[in-house]
């Protein structure tokens, strides 16, 4: 699946030291993703319900990229902005390697959302609709 565009905003709240300087506060988060290549792996069963045939998900795996990453905060440290900027230009130069951290993180949580939606979806769905 390729999605062109991906924007999020949320709250955050931290803590801790970043080139030690205390790095902490709260506030809001946007990020803009571009070019976001996603592939999910999705075994699955037939199996009878109440005489009729459904899906039944035995396992998914998901794996995504990112071509292009930006991503920014305020609120860092008591509204510091030489902090926040400094901060900000850190998260956009090293975007990928950020991802790449974070990554293991995020595809459990995604595929605990998407394993949820396939389960919701493959049940009220019979198989032959699939199939036709």
């Amino acid at each position: 699946m390729f999605i062109p565009r991906i924007t999020a905003k949320a709250k955050y709240e931290s803590s801790g030291i970043l080139i030690l300087i205390q790095a902490s506060g709260g506030g809001n988060y946007w990020g803009e993703y571009e070019g976001v290549k996603i592939k999910v792996y999705l075994r699955g069963s037939p199996r009878d319900i109440n005489g009729r045939t459904y899906l039944i998900v035995q396992q998914m795996k998901m794996d995504f990229n990112v071509k292009e990453i930006k991503m920014g905060v305020d609120g860092i440290h008591n509204g510091n902005t030489v902090l926040q900027a400094a901060l900000n230009l850190f998260i956009n130069s090293n975007s990928q390697e950020l991802l790449k951290e974070m990554k293991p993180h995020l595809k459990k949580k995604l595929l605990i959302l998407m394993r949820n939606f396939a389960d919701k979806i493959f049940s009220q769905v019979p198989y032959d609709a699939f199939l036709v």
